[in-house]
């Protein structure tokens, strides 16, 4: 079994994750014939319906964003149609780190904070730009990088929120003041 993320076009239906057995399975989960497509820097295989673009299936702006944000060379992305499924190709530890990242990122509650390096050069400086979802904050990323004049480099830096610290009761207290 490969353990795998299924990531639907339709921005209503969620991310799934999978343990995929055998090409049947992986069959279903794109619905139709697969075709690979690499990310070997990363050890990363995205099957999809090799008939999508002959059927004019919908973007899957999501898989598209997240092969920006984990990609060796994020200027160059496919543009993913239908639903697809991300796998680990490579048993490696640093191939399984990447991928638990991945599902970090994806499943759990996450803060994505949008980081600037003006010009290319000096410290990442975190941004006002603040999300939930790391689709959405991806997305983001990937549209403003076209926008932006060459020179200004993004990142996003995923972040665990820490435990609220916030007493409910001293909110009708003084006592801090």
């Amino acid at each position: 079994m490969v353990r795998s993320i299924v990531i639907p076009h339709d921005q209503a239906r969620s991310p799934r994750l999978r343990h995929l057995a055998t090409a049947s399975e992986f069959q279903t989960a794109v619905d139709g014939w697969l075709e690979p497509i690499e990310m070997p820097a990363l050890g990363v295989t995205v099957y999809v319906n090799e008939a999508a673009r002959r059927e004019h299936q919908p973007i899957n702006c999501r898989a598209m964003a997240l092969w920006w944000l984990y990609s060796a060379d994020p200027m160059q992305y496919p543009i993913f149609l239908g639903d697809v499924v991300l796998t680990s190709t490579d048993d490696t530890e640093e191939a399984t780190a990447l991928l638990e990242r991945i599902v970090g990122d994806v499943f759990e509650q996450r803060e994505f904070v949008v980081q600037v390096q003006p010009h290319g050069n000096g410290p990442w400086q975190d941004s006002f730009a603040r999300f939930t979802d790391v689709f959405d904050a991806a997305t983001w990323c990937m549209l403003l990088v076209t926008a932006l004049r060459p020179g200004a480099l993004l990142r996003l830096e995923s972040r665990v929120p820490a435990a609220d610290a916030f007493d409910p009761a001293l909110s009708e207290s003084d006592a801090l003041w």
